[in-house]
């Protein structure tokens, strides 16, 4: 007799040797008489089946390549009345990773590949053994090794970025440049919308930028990291990387789902780029923001990067002016933080409408290994630009110090008039259009 339910497919995760498969967990909705089958068909799409059985599906070639079902759970849990209608499950599938390789584009085909284009289901989490992230290097510096090349030891490190965003020429960046270096921050970016345009090439970029790097620290002693924005395909990105560490770049910035998983990888692991990267997440909204489609964003912005080899991961926080539920970009934070095998943590960057008034609130979330970015709070400070630096520097000192920032305003003027202009974060009010 023929069984319905393959037990090879249908399995108990004591009966796997856990270092041998990749965990992947699912938000599935569906409208079907029987949901087992329907995740069994989940877990044969990705790796050995098709929607007929062929004959060379072997079960020797099951029991060493297919996917398991380790777990379906009802949501709500139920036990003795199932009702007609749309049902709402949780499914853990297990991927032997011998199909994968240790790279992360064929993983997202498997773990995600056809799948991703029906309806109704959300990969929600995946869970790696030691001897598949053996094969990824990860952040050649991380937390640490930030620490150590910008001389900060406590402190949140305070990043600007280059505004407007496009159209301005080089000897606008060059100014622009000089007076944010200056004003004291220690990391400056492009912005993701300038990579390599004709109104302002990245080598005469760089060049005008790393002059100042130096004219600075030889007149201050202070070292500034700039970060180029290098995003182009992937051939003529790497070409792009080498040379602007000729140039004499100290880090190189990614748009990395642009520019697709694996070039990021292929920047941390070559050997002649020994620099710190610097990972922004534009068109990563595209992968993450579906309720029941898409992947979690704590997997996009979290341990996809730490696998390709980010030392910085800029993405959107939950008080600024693009929209983000605290609970996610807390946990994107802790994914980039907290131990991951061997991998170096990296520094989250949560940006995107950033002001002094908000870096407390950060700062409590997430403690003092993240980076402070900010474009307009800096820029559009009444003050200046030098003061809206300030500004933020002494709303983290405030931060750190569990001084209550109308407190530490009354004898930090910059901190006051930002104060003044964009207030203290409230969760009832947004001053963003995007949040309104």
């Amino acid at each position: 007799m023929d069984v319905k339910y393959d037990p090879i497919i249908f399995s108990q995760i004591e009966a796997l040797d856990l270092e041998q498969f990749i965990i992947g967990t699912y938000l599935m909705k569906a409208k079907t008489s029987d949901l087992l089958m329907r995740a069994g068909a989940v877990a044969v799409e990705q790796t050995t089946g098709t929607w007929m059985p062929v004959p060379d599906e072997t079960p020797e070639v099951r029991r060493n390549h297919v996917g398991r079902i380790i777990g379906v759970y009802l949501v709500p849990g139920y036990e003795a009345v199932l009702p007609e209608g749309e049902h709402t499950c949780i499914i853990r599938i297990a991927f032997p990773w011998k199909n994968i390789g240790q790279q992360l584009p064929q993983l997202l085909s498997t773990v995600f590949g056809n799948i991703s284009m029906t309806n109704n289901l959300k990969l929600l989490e995946l869970e790696f053994p030691k001897s598949f992230t053996a094969g990824f290097k990860g952040p050649k510096f991380g937390i640490e090794g930030l620490r150590q090349l910008l001389g900060i030891e406590k402190r949140p490190p305070i990043m600007a970025m280059i505004k407007p965003c496009t159209g301005i020429p080089v000897d606008v960046i060059k100014r622009q440049f000089r007076k944010l270096v200056l004003a004291g921050v220690d990391i400056v970016k492009d912005d993701e919308l300038i990579a390599d345009p004709a109104h302002a090439p990245l080598e005469e970029r760089i060049k005008a930028c790393m002059e100042v790097v130096e004219e600075v620290y030889q007149e201050t002693g202070k070292r500034v990291l700039y970060f180029p924005n290098i995003t182009d395909r992937q051939d003529r990105m790497l070409e792009k990387a080498k040379r602007a560490i000729e140039l004499g770049a100290e880090g190189l910035m990614l748009n990395v789902h642009a520019s697709g998983y694996g070039s990021l990888g292929a920047l941390a692991e070559d050997p002649e780029l020994n620099v710190p990267l610097l990972a922004h997440p534009c068109f990563a909204g595209a992968m993450y923001l579906g309720e029941s489609t898409g992947m979690s964003s704590h997997l996009v912005h979290g341990k996809f990067m730490r696998l390709e080899g980010a030392d910085i991961v800029v993405y959107n926080s939950a008080y600024g002016k693009v929209p983000s539920v605290r609970e996610r970009y807390v946990r994107i934070a802790q994914t980039l933080q907290s131990p991951f095998h061997h991998l170096k943590p990296t520094f989250p960057s949560p940006c995107a409408g950033i002001h002094p008034g908000i870096i407390p609130t950060m700062m409590k979330d997430l403690g003092n290994d993240m980076v402070i970015g900010a474009g307009a709070g800096m820029h559009a400070h009444p003050m200046g630009l030098e003061a809206g630096v300030k500004a933020l520097k002494q709303a983290a000192e405030a931060a750190m110090n569990n001084i209550p920032l109308e407190e530490y305003a009354k004898e930090h003027i910059e901190l006051k008039e930002a104060i003044d202009l964009w207030g203290i974060y409230d969760p009832s009010k947004t001053i963003f259009e995007l949040t309104s």
